[in-house]
C-alpha cells in the first residue's frame, strides 16, 4: 500500500491522527487509561476539488476546522466521563480557542484590525505599498503574540507537549520505525518541530498574503476591504501548496528555506513531550494505520 502521509493534531490529554479514510483520537483518562475513539468525518472529505491544486487548500483549510472541532469534543468528552474530573476549564477554553476558534480569529479580528491599524493609526501618507506590509506585519505580531502569551498558562503547556508527541511519532513513523512501547525512547530522539503541522498553514497564509496584498491599492475602501476577503481562498492554495512542496522535497535547499519560519513558529506552539504522551500518540496512529489497512 502507498505510504500515506499521516497528520494530526493534540486534543486534551491526547493525540488525533488523521488517516486516509479514518480519524482516531487517542486519549489518556484520569484513570490513566488510553482511551481509542473514531470521530466522523465531514461528507466533503473525499471531494474531488481537494485533487485540484491550488483549489484543495482551502478545503482542507475547512477540514481541518470540522475535524478539529470535533476531536477537542471527544477528548473533552472522555475526560468528564472519569470519576475524577479535575481538567481545568482554561484548559478546555484555550485547546478550543487554538484550533478551531482560532481560524475564525484569522477571518475576523487577525484580518480586519490589523487592516484598520494600518489604514488609519499605524501608516505612511501616499504609500499604499509601504502600508500593505505594515499591515502584513501587524497581522504577524498578532498572530506570535497569541501563541506566546497562551503558551505561558501550563495547562496550555501540556496540549503543547501532546503537539510534540504527535510530530515525534509521525516523524518516526515516516522514517520506518517501528511503533511500539520499546521505540519510545527512539521516538523521543526525534524533533518536536514537523513541517506538516496546521500552525505551519497558518503561519505560511498569514507570510503569503504579506507578499500578495503589498501591490494592491488601497483606495476605494471597497476595494481594500474586499481583496483581503476575496484573495483568501486563494491564499490559502497558495500556502497548502508551498507545504506539500516543502515537505515532500525536505532535502531541497529551498524546502528548507520554506520550512524555516514554520519551524521557528513551532517552538511556541509544541513543547518536548513526556514518555506517556508518546504513548498515546503512538496508539492512536497505530489505530488510525489499522482501519487504513482494513480498507
Amino acid at each position: 500500500m502507498k505510504k500515506h502521509f499521516y497528520g494530526g493534531q493534540a486534543v486534551i490529554e491526547g493525540v488525533m491522527i488523521r488517516g486516509m479514510k479514518n480519524c482516531v483520537v487517542a486519549v489518556r483518562n484520569k484513570n490513566q487509561e488510553i482511551i481509542i475513539n473514531q470521530i466522523k468525518l465531514p461528507s466533503f472529505t473525499n471531494s474531488y476539488f481537494k485533487k485540484i491544486p491550488f483549489i484543495r487548500g482551502l478545503f482542507i483549510l475547512v477540514e481541518m476546522m470540522v475535524i478539529g472541532f470535533r476531536a477537542l469534543s471527544k477528548s473533552s468528552e472522555i475526560i468528564d466521563q472519569t470519576e475524577e474530573n479535575n481538567l481545568s476549564n482554561l484548559e478546555k477554553f484555550f485547546s478550543y480557542l487554538f484550533s478551531t476558534f482560532f481560524l475564525l480569529f484569522v477571518l475576523s479580528i487577525f484580518l480586519l484590525l490589523p487592516l484598520f491599524l494600518s489604514d488609519r493609526i499605524i501608516f505612511v501618507e501616499d504609500n499604499f505599498i509601504i502600508n500593505n506590509i505594515i499591515e502584513g506585519l501587524v497581522r504577524l505580531v498578532f498572530f506570535i503574540a497569541y501563541v506566546y502569551l497562551i503558551g505561558l498558562n501550563k495547562d496550555i503547556k501540556r496540549v503543547f507537549a501532546y503537539h510534540g508527541a504527535e510530530h515525534k511519532t509521525i516523524a518516526a513513523y515516516e522514517d520506518n520505525l517501528e511503533l511500539n512501547s520499546n521505540s519510545i525512547d527512539k521516538i523521543q530522539k526525534y524533533n518536536k518541530e514537523h513541517p506538516r503541522c496546521g500552525t505551519s498553514f497558518i503561519m505560511t497564509v498569514i507570510l503569503v498574503s504579506i507578499i500578495l496584498h503589498v501591490f494592491i491599492p488601497r483606495e476605494p475602501l471597497l476595494l481594500l476591504y474586499s481583496s483581503r476577503l476575496f484573495l483568501f481562498p486563494f491564499i490559502a492554495g497558495i500556502a497548502y501548496e508551498l507545504i506539500r512542496f516543502s515537505s515532500v522535497t525536505s532535502e531541497n535547499l529551498f524546502s528548507r528555506l520554506l520550512s524555516y519560519p514554520n519551524i521557528l513558529m513551532q517552538k511556541l506552539t509544541t513543547a518536548e513531550p513526556d514518555k506517556e504522551m508518546v504513548e498515546v500518540a503512538i496508539e492512536a496512529i497505530n489505530e488510525s494505520i489499522r482501519l487504513d489497512n482494513l480498507n
